[in-house]
């Protein structure tokens, strides 16, 4: 009987081992592909960070906000390490200034109106991970004959 079992011991070990070989594979897979995720999801929120800062960056500048015209604005951030936003506003239209229940915000339909922009921002990383967002900005302007 003992000399029936000689040699099971080794094929045992290395089923064992091949088992074990085969999740260690796995396991380093599945870590490098959460990796590569991890990494899309933090250039996906950089591109946002540079597309959002794209917006108020735009709305700092004096001229940004042009009914004549449309305007583009170019902004890089940390010498462009970091992402770069590309702002394009247009006017869209005029309309009465809205109504406040608060009298200190009332305004006066019969000599101002509210300009309507729309302002399209793009962040772009230096990866090349990009986002596009849309803003919708009115402001209250004296009207003109």
């Amino acid at each position: 009987m003992p000399r029936q079992q000689r040699g099971v011991a080794l094929v045992m070990a290395l089923v064992m081992l091949l088992i074990l070989t085969i999740l260690g594979i796995t396991a380093m897979n599945t870590s490098s592909l959460e990796e590569k995720m991890s990494g899309n999801v933090q250039e996906s929120t950089r591109s946002f960070q540079a597309a959002e800062s794209g917006v108020n960056s735009a709305l700092k500048d004096t001229g940004a906000l042009d009914p004549n015209a449309s305007t583009t604005k170019n902004y890089s951030y940390a010498g462009q390490k970091s992402g770069s936003a590309t702002v394009i506003t247009s006017f869209t239209q005029y309309t009465p200034p809205r109504r406040s229940e608060d009298p200190s915000q009332i305004y006066s339909s019969s000599n101002l109106q509210s300009a309507h922009f729309k302002m399209e921002s793009t962040g772009t990383t230096i990866t090349g991970a990009e986002t596009v967002i849309e803003q919708g900005i009115d402001q209250v302007v004296t009207k003109s004959d």
